[in-house]
């Protein structure tokens, strides 16, 4: 399938439309952190400490709305800025206690929310998905753009790919938040 082919762009258009639905079916509460300030604090936890331009440039927000996001998160407790030891006009940002439980928190009902609509899908379905997720995984490690999920760099999902998810372990979920270590073995096709 060429790159610019049809198949490939109704592909492209169908999982674009699948992820965008499924993204408003996980809007939080009005009182849990929204999408943004989610992705700001795991992109701090990812940095351990960051500041506030760069996490602007990263989240792809403007440096007032960021500055906004930035007061929000520190007035709930969630964030802490401490001085930049390179720069003595700027400041480092990173997660409190809090905001590493809140992001948990977010994340796992993130994750809740999902493996109701995964419920619905039968064994194979599921290790479908799951391949799926593997190669989409790769394609974002391609890219450069972090790709094995909310748990650490370090996790070993990716490393494990296909081979580990036909042998039964699950490398899309197996170490995420919220998310089942392994799925029952299926048949080989």
């Amino acid at each position: 399938m060429s790159t610019g082919s049809p198949q490939r762009r109704e592909i492209a258009g169908r999982l674009a439309w699948v992820v965008g639905r499924i993204n408003r079916r996980l809007r939080p509460p009005a009182d849990a952190l929204s999408h943004v300030a989610t992705s700001a604090l795991s992109s701090i936890q990812s940095a351990g400490s960051i500041r506030p331009g760069d996490l602007a440039r990263v989240e792809g927000i403007a440096a007032p709305g960021m500055t906004r996001l930035v007061a929000e998160l520190e007035s709930r407790g969630l964030v802490r800025r401490d001085d930049d030891p390179d720069d003595r006009r700027s400041t480092r940002i990173r997660l409190s206690e809090a905001g590493e439980r809140a992001l948990l928190e977010a994340r796992a009902a993130r994750a809740a929310s999902v493996g109701d609509l995964l419920r619905e899908c039968d064994d194979h379905d599921l290790a479908t998905v799951s391949e799926a997720l593997v190669v989409l995984e790769a394609a974002l490690a391609r890219r450069g753009i972090e790709a094995r999920g909310p748990s650490s760099a370090a996790s070993p999902s990716a490393e494990r790919g296909f081979d580990a998810h036909r042998q039964g372990v699950d490398p899309a979920l197996d170490d995420r938040v919220g998310a089942p270590a392994l799925l029952e073995p299926t048949e080989q096709r």
